[in-house]
């Protein structure tokens, strides 16, 4: 039995200990009550320099196999390589959110890379604080929270592009709002405008300028003059984990090697597949392509350089602070893996390089764990501005300084189910030594590693009993994480209204006297065609039956949270009640006797999610209840929870269809699930906008 602790003693406290907590505390509260040696003390101009996806280890300074990187290496020697910085969530969206307002996902509320961004009321960037301190502030490159690249907020001067943008020829937006095609390679151009501001700059006055590189983002295109920089016959290496069988590790990993499950997720599928214990090996094929992602990164090297000598040529490069780094690491097929989003050392860890003459020892070489929650406090630390009382990450200032501090021994990670069904909501905690994963939304294992004797992930130990004290502390670790966060399974974006529209019920049909009434809108125009109405049900003949609801944005499934009702008693199987356009759209249905619900998202690329009933509802009477809610689809029998599951992408657009009762349409959400003609009776159907709990 492992009988060893794996902490260092620091207290109970989540994401740092007891004396890490003082120590950060006497920081704050010398700023505050030395305000004049606060005013005095020299304000640097802060340069920062993201990247998008390049990997912690993708530096020449760090013997890489095959990468040149002199410049990016000059200014490791110039100050300090920060050995162990990691992402609080492995995503471009959230992590920039939480490298901007200090703040972890959880709080700032930036989850996936669709529409969501942060609340500058609520959680404000970093460049608002320094504004309000007297610096001029830029935003260059990549914004890519939210698709629009509009100017935002607390920046004085923005140029950006909408979404990922391009390697070539990119369209700019400015700080007026106008746009403009620019010929050339975006990283040489971005660079250009960078060191454009900087040479514009009064000497009196500190600046802030983030540098947002689209590189080294799929897809990979480098610039002509690297082609085939590192050698054109240069492949990609076999990594080590290359060989994960995936043997004791949780089964949606198995899943996702068995088949394709990114763009279509059914909860049926999952009962009835038989997932294999291993995935057999697959021999190596050496590729380029991710030769190709790091050949991105040599232009972004030729820019450090541009940028550091223009401002030693301004004459004040002793005077500047300057943070290179990436917003999430990147797999090269570790564990058979490509892009990021797990809690894997591949994904977690981020290069990060840190750069103030005089003030940061150069050529140093920081050990503790660090992520991008801490970069904000630093940058305000050394502004001389006092910490936000929101922003929940520590000043690396005592770091850098050698003061004689304790430091947190852990780190938390959070990851929401995003763009795909494959790789689930997760959280982690991470210390020197082990790291814990689980998936709040499945039913699965947990992952449990030794990183000493296990650096790249092969075996999980959550379920080795030589490993069960472990596994305890750990457990308890990731609790005190988690409550120390704010963590919850499901976050609603916080720039986006919690009710898109107005509550209480917006229709309830029904039969009566006759007739079919809605009596919450007795002028709305339906058709019914082949509808029997009898005293207190209508009657659909599965074959042409059908009511036909007219489009009202008001009562649209984009409109959150929308929730349908239907009492239903079906004969067999068939249509419910569905609304869709080719986009985005929602569908009741019965299969195989057993009720589901169909939900289609898209923005790029199609996404399906679909919940099936436990058993067939066939000649009973059932109230089938379905809630979107934004990004998220719930299921009711009777009143009993079926399943509620995060959709991938956001329903976030008006479907402007109609709504169909009792048959299907040409727009089907999902090929596998009924369209046609539903034989049967239905009570009511009702649609309401509920204020959530």
């Amino acid at each position: 039995m492992i009988a060893f602790n794996p902490f260092k003693t620091f207290g109970s406290l989540g994401s740092f200990g007891s004396t890490a907590l003082c120590a950060a505390l006497a920081f704050c509260a010398v700023a505050l009550s030395h305000p004049q040696q606060a005013e005095a003390a020299e304000q640097p101009d802060i340069v920062f320099i993201l990247l998008d996806d390049l990997r912690w280890d993708a530096m020449s300074f760090l013997d890489h196999p095959y990468v040149e990187t002199p410049n990016i290496d000059k200014l490791r020697e110039q100050g300090a390589w920060m050995q162990n910085a990691f992402v609080t969530t492995s995503i471009c969206c959230p992590s920039r959110a939480t490298f901007l307002t200090g703040t972890y996902a959880s709080r700032h509320g930036v989850i996936d890379n669709e529409t969501s961004e942060y609340n500058p009321e609520l959680t404000p960037p970093v460049s608002k604080y320094l504004q309000d301190a007297g610096y001029r502030t830029a935003m260059i490159g990549k914004w890519h929270m939210g698709f629009s690249g509009r100017p935002r907020a607390h920046f004085d001067e923005w140029l950006s592009f909408d979404g990922q943008g391009k390697y070539y020829d990119p369209e700019f937006i400015y700080t007026d709002g106008s746009r403009e095609q620019v010929k050339g390679y975006t990283t040489d151009i971005l660079t250009d405008r960078a060191i454009d501001f900087v040479q514009r700059q009064p000497s009196g006055q500190p600046f802030f300028l983030m540098l947002s590189h689209k590189a080294v983002h799929e897809p990979f295109k480098p610039a002509p003059r690297h082609q085939t920089a590192f050698g054109a016959q240069t492949m990609d290496p076999e990594p080590l984990s290359w060989a994960d069988t995936f043997e004791g590790k949780p089964e949606w990993q198995r899943r996702q090697r068995s088949r394709d499950v990114r763009w279509n997720w059914r909860t049926r599928d999952v009962e009835e597949e038989q997932l294999p214990d291993a995935i057999a090996l697959e021999p190596w094929k050496p590729k380029k392509k991710y030769v190709d992602q790091l050949r991105c990164l040599a232009s972004v090297d030729d820019g450090v350089g541009r940028l550091v000598e223009a401002l030693r040529e301004r004459g004040t490069l002793d005077k500047t602070m300057i943070v290179f780094t990436s917003d999430n690491g990147y797999f090269h097929m570790e564990h058979r893996r490509w892009d990021k989003r797990l809690a894997y050392e591949e994904s977690l860890r981020i290069p990060m390089v840190v750069v103030y003459p005089g003030k940061i020892q150069a050529g140093a070489t920081v050990t503790e764990m660090v992520s991008n929650v801490d970069f904000a406090p630093t940058v305000l630390s050394y502004a001389g501005i006092p910490l936000p009382e929101q922003m929940q990450g520590l000043s690396m200032q005592p770091l850098f300084e050698g003061a004689t501090t304790q430091w947190r021994d852990s780190i938390f990670y959070e990851y929401w189910t995003d763009l795909v069904h494959s790789i689930p909501t997760m959280k982690a905690v991470r210390t020197e030594r082990f790291k814990l994963i689980q998936y709040p939304e499945l039913d699965d294992i947990d992952e449990l590693y030794d990183l000493e004797r296990d650096p790249h992930e092969m075996k999980n130990l959550a379920q080795d009993p030589e490993y069960a004290a472990v596994l305890q502390q750990m457990e308890r670790r990731l609790v005190e994480e988690a409550e120390h966060v704010g963590w919850q399974v499901d976050v609603f974006p916080h720039n986006l209204p919690r009710v898109n529209g107005p509550t209480g019920t917006l229709m309830h049909l029904s039969a009566g006297a006759g007739a079919i009434h809605d009596s919450e809108n007795m002028a709305r125009r339906l058709t019914a065609g082949e509808v029997i109405v009898a005293d207190d049900a209508l009657q659909f003949n599965g074959a042409s039956s059908l009511i036909k609801v007219p489009f009202d944005p008001e009562m649209d499934p984009s409109g959150w949270p929308y929730r349908i009702s239907v009492d239903v008693r079906a004969e067999s199987d068939g249509v419910v009640a569905m609304q869709s356009s080719p986009g985005y759209g929602f569908k009741l249905f019965v299969q195989d006797g057993r009720p589901g619900v169909a939900v289609l998202c898209k923005t790029w690329i199609p996404s399906r999610t679909i919940i099936d009933g436990p058993e067939s509802i066939l000649n009973h009477w059932k109230t089938l209840e379905a809630e979107i809610d934004y990004n998220r689809v719930t299921f009711w029998i009777d009143g009993e929870l079926v399943d509620t599951m995060a959709l991938p992408l956001p329903f976030k657009a008006k479907t402007k269809a109609p709504l169909f009762i009792g048959a299907g349409a040409m727009n089907k959400v999902s090929d596998a699930v009924p369209n046609n003609h539903l034989k049967g009776q239905i009570r009511s159907v009702r649609i309401e906008r509920r204020q959530p709990k």
